[in-house]
């Protein structure tokens, strides 16, 4: 089992689409809170990259102060 199929089966703070060689990686929902919960998905994303995926886009948000990320998309190597 890869490091993404490990993360979405056990993971929280966030929410996941799937698709053929791709996944992307959004908050829980819309709250403060859970924005900030968010950037441990985040933080580990950026550890593990390179076990089987790489990082393809982390989008930043610019209405919010202090450079938190609201989408991560990943490729995943075959």
């Amino acid at each position: 089992m890869s490091y993404i199929d490990r993360l979405i089966e056990d993971g929280t703070n966030f929410r996941v689409g799937r698709r053929d060689g791709s996944a992307s990686f959004r908050p829980a929902g819309a709250s403060d809170d859970e924005l900030e919960r968010f950037q441990s998905v985040v933080r580990n994303l950026r550890e593990h990259r390179g076990d089987g995926y790489d990082i393809h886009i982390e989008h930043e948000m610019s209405d919010r102060p202090g450079d938190l990320i609201d989408l991560v998309l990943v490729t995943i190597e075959d």
